[in-house]
């Protein structure tokens, strides 16, 4: 059902139309969609396990120019908009994957990844400081924002969530398929939709909610928590009576998953010697400095001491001569006696 994909009659019969299509693509001589999934099978992810393909061509920011467009998304399939949404909501912005230029996370309060499954950038804003392995993090949650329609956050009006507020329309970001994107449970929606249940839908905090947990100093990612849940709008379809009558509208969950990637323990010592770095090498500048400092004082005062020390002694030399100057001595013969012989 997720990436393999079951066989089904209506399947079959989309297959068949868009072998037709491809036929006539062919004879106009029309440019295929590489990223276009084959209608031969129903499965939410199908063909997309292990795969690049789906996400389509991604060209971001290396920084080599300017180190602080690091990670940020450039184009989209060519493109710095997409067809989803008008306006500044159908604009290609945020960062690719959660790459961040060093140090941003430390002087910003939110930051935004780019979601191609979603077409839009996903926001998410500082919260609390944790560890991972001893590492210090700083955390940033989804924020509230994001699903909100435009009577709760006026910024999202194109979006066009004509909807009651917490759940993202997603219908013509890919495949124009009647998918819409919430948090697990409708975790922070409107309580209409966990009223249209009787039981089953219970939301938590914590438990159903998504974040990046980042090193402020390198933003690199530590840990990321995603939590989102996939829903289809059922609306009863006219001139399909017998089946769909008494069908009212729902918002009906299909599912929803929890993906979470943690650094490995054992590479911890590894990225905290990298954050510690920066320091040591600054501690090592320094003590150079003064060390160098501490030598060259060596040296002068050695020196001085030198001189004082041969100041002295050509001072006691000249002292020395000067009394054999003054001393002026007559000698006489003395004559040796007899009586001494």
């Amino acid at each position: 059902l997720l990436f393999d994909g079951y066989e089904d009659t209506v399947m079959d019969i989309g297959s068949s139309i868009d072998s037709d299509d491809d036929y006539f693509e062919e004879e106009d001589e029309v440019e295929k969609d590489p990223n276009k999934v084959p209608m031969d099978k129903f499965g939410w992810f199908y063909k997309r396990n292990g795969t690049s393909w789906s996400d389509g061509d991604l060209s971001m920011h290396t920084g080599v120019d300017d180190m602080s467009l690091l990670g940020k998304i450039a184009s989209w399939n060519k493109r710095t908009r997409t067809d989803a949404f008008p306006g500044d909501c159908g604009l290609v912005r945020g960062s690719s994957d959660g790459l961040f230029p060093p140090g941003l996370t430390s002087s910003t309060d939110s930051i935004s990844i780019y979601s191609t499954d979603l077409c839009r950038p996903l926001h998410f804003t500082r919260s609390t400081t944790q560890d991972v392995h001893g590492i210090p993090v700083q955390k940033f949650d989804l924020a509230a924002s994001n699903f909100a329609n435009s009577s709760v956050c006026a910024e999202n009006a194109c979006y066009n969530n004509n909807i009651p507020s917490g759940v993202q329309n997603v219908t013509q970001c890919k495949m124009e398929s009647p998918a819409f994107v919430s948090r697990p449970h409708f975790h922070l929606a409107d309580p209409f939709y966990k009223d249209q249940f009787q039981y089953g839908v219970h939301a938590k905090e914590g438990a159903h909610d998504s974040s990046f947990w980042v090193e402020p100093k390198s933003s690199i990612p530590l840990k990321v928590e995603m939590r989102l849940q996939l829903n289809v709008l059922l609306r009863k379809v006219e001139g399909i009576e017998y089946l769909f009558k008494n069908l009212p509208e729902v918002m009906f969950p299909v599912f929803w998953f929890d993906s979470v990637a943690t650094l490995p323990e054992h590479m911890a010592g590894s990225l905290n010697m990298l954050v510690m770095l920066p320091n040591i090498m600054q501690a090592c500048g320094i003590f150079s400095v003064v060390s160098s400092f501490i030598i060259f004082f060596l040296v002068i005062l050695c020196k001085y001491k030198e001189s004082q020390t041969k100041k002295e002694k050509l001072s006691q030399d000249r002292y020395e001569s000067s009394i054999l100057k003054n001393m002026d001595y007559n000698y006489k013969k003395v004559p040796v006696s007899e009586s001494v012989k």
